[in-house]
């Protein structure tokens, strides 16, 4: 063999690390992946009630069905415009964002229908407004008088 054919070969051959560098590195990966993980459940709140939700169940959903779900959870009779439960309350889904990238995303956002399940694979907590269709109505009304 030639002095160049061994050179060649040398340099191709794999170094093979420590078993301890090894086994170090593996346990470095491991604990790099479980802190960047984003934990499988989403607390809910509205007003004083706390609730944990499957990330996985939310984003299975569309967002209207999510927000039927949490008026079905979370609603009280003051919240419906007519008492005989005609219309629905309406809802603002605000959440706190897990990984933030700058300061608009820092505290609590409104999140958009579009793009549901993408928001919610990035957020810790979710909070649920029901925002009174009953006063928005007669607020404008008497303000045109």
């Amino acid at each position: 063999m030639s002095r160049m054919e061994s050179a060649h070969q040398s340099s191709q051959a794999p170094t093979a690390l420590p078993s301890d560098v090894v086994s170090a590195l593996h346990t470095l990966h491991e604990f790099v992946a479980t802190a960047m993980a984003i934990p499988p459940q989403i607390i809910v709140t509205c007003r004083e009630d706390k609730r944990a939700f499957g990330r996985a169940a939310l984003q299975a959903m569309s967002y209207r069905k999510a927000v039927d779900m949490f008026i079905t959870r979370f609603a009280t009779k003051e919240d419906w415009w007519i008492s005989e439960f005609r219309y629905k309350p309406e809802v603002t889904i605000y959440g706190r964002f897990y990984r933030q990238h700058g300061d608009d995303d820092d505290g609590m956002v409104i999140l958009d229908e579009r793009g549901w399940s993408e928001l919610v694979g990035n957020v810790v907590r979710l909070t649920i407004v029901f925002t009174s269709l009953k006063f928005s109505v007669t607020a404008q009304s008497s303000s045109k008088v």
